[in-house]
């Protein structure tokens, strides 16, 4: 008789509770060992808790020119709902490279509200454009949770946990009322189209960071079938490495140098 050794769900709950505590959550694409090395990096050097500071090091490491090169080619373009942005997505991401902050983050949160709704519609969760974002993207979770369950998809109970660290994203911070965000970063949705933030108060690359991310947990979410899902960024391509090549060039290109 065979023995099948069955390897218990890893616990992500402390590591989930640290980066909500930084207006972050737990990515799709993206390794969580990465992650992890990170944290335990800054506690080795004993500098004190892990900062919004700290989280902008990490997903500029996380987030670079190969990684976004290969999603903006051979991701973003391939998945219903996300491909019809695509091309806003990769303008976005050019201004993020260019140096400038303000229009990369102001092009991709219409991004994640209109793939956001389509998605509540293509699951027939309603299509109502007066609905809250907030409950499209707590029935988007919902909906989410139900299908990892009943389709037993991957990590069951990571990708649950995935999905709740996303959900906290969303209600505490990006779709949070502006006067109760509780970072000083600005990556809050009502801030930043509705013209509560002046320059000053947003603009920094965490802020693209943090969007992107959310522009990603979508495309995850689009992906979540049985037989269509991928844990992994698009493999590197000789198409792919040439734009990332562009992408590093545009900040000396931009100062003229």
């Amino acid at each position: 008789m065979i023995r099948t050794l069955k390897i218990p769900p890893r616990d992500f709950s402390d590591l989930t509770v640290r980066l909500n505590s930084v207006g972050w959550f737990l990515p799709p694409f993206v390794s969580v060992g990465f992650i992890k090395q990170c944290l335990r990096e800054q506690e080795i050097l004993g500098s004190g808790p892990f900062t919004q500071e700290h989280l902008e090091t990490m997903l500029a490491s996380l987030y670079g020119p190969s990684y976004l090169a290969s999603m903006v080619l051979h991701r973003y373009p391939t998945v219903p709902e996300i491909s019809l942005y695509a091309e806003t997505i990769a303008e976005a991401v050019l201004a993020h490279f260019a140096g400038l902050p303000h229009v990369a983050v102001c092009g991709l949160m219409p991004v994640i509200e209109g793939a956001g709704r389509r998605l509540a519609t293509a699951r027939n969760l309603g299509s109502d454009p007066n609905t809250s974002l907030k409950t499209v993207f707590e029935n988007l979770a919902a909906h989410a949770r139900d299908h990892v369950v009943s389709h037993s998809i991957g990590a069951v109970s990571e990708n649950l946990t995935m999905l709740d660290s996303f959900s906290s994203f969303i209600r505490v911070y990006f779709y949070a009322n502006t006067a109760r965000y509780p970072l000083l970063d600005g990556t809050n949705r009502h801030g930043v189209l509705h013209g509560f933030y002046a320059d000053s108060e947003y603009g920094r690359p965490l802020n693209f960071f943090k969007t992107i991310a959310a522009v990603d947990f979508l495309t995850y979410l689009s992906l979540l079938k049985p037989l269509n899902m991928s844990g992994f960024p698009p493999d590197r391509t000789a198409e792919s490495a040439a734009l990332a090549a562009r992408y590093e060039a545009l900040p000396a290109l931009m100062r003229g140098s």
